[in-house]
Order: C-alpha cells, then structure tokens, then sequence
C-alpha cells in the first residue's frame, strides 16, 4: 500500500487512516523514525515495552490463554509450570 502525504509548514505529516487501520495506530501512538542510506524513510510503530520483554511475552500469553479458553481450550496447571520451567 503506496499513499502520498504532504508535510505541512509545522514538519508534520498525516498518516492515512488506511493505513493507521491496517497498523492498528491510534491517536496518540509513537513511531520510530529511521533514514536509510538511500534516503527513504522508515517509520515503525513503537511499542512501550518490546516484545522481547519479558513483561511483554507473558502479557501476550495471557491474551493468548484467554482466546483459548473462550474456545473451550484448556491446558492443565502441571502443564503450564511444565512449559515455564516451574
């Protein structure tokens, strides 16, 4: 997906909702800002914690845990303590 955005006097741009609802970007979001060595710009959402976080995996599991449960999906505790070493 190619968009076309103008910077404004102010040096800000606008970016497309299109492309904010594919990125699931809200108001208030930040992005990393990179120039390459060919001149592009690169801009990436950023995450408050990164995903190599270990607060950030375990948050993802329980997400991950309660999908399964609403699915009817269940995994014993000594199963849990198992795969986390506990």
């Amino acid at each position: 997906m190619i968009e076309e955005v103008k910077l404004t006097s102010q040096h800000q741009i606008t970016i497309p909702k299109g492309i904010c609802d594919r990125l699931r970007l809200r108001g208030g979001d930040r992005l990393e800002v990179e120039v390459t060595s060919d001149r592009k710009l690169l801009l990436k959402p950023k995450r408050l914690i990164d995903a190599d976080d270990p607060a950030y995996r375990l948050g993802k599991e329980i997400l991950e845990a309660e999908e399964q449960i609403k699915r009817g999906e269940t995994v014993s505790w000594s199963e849990i303590k198992r795969h986390h070493r506990l």
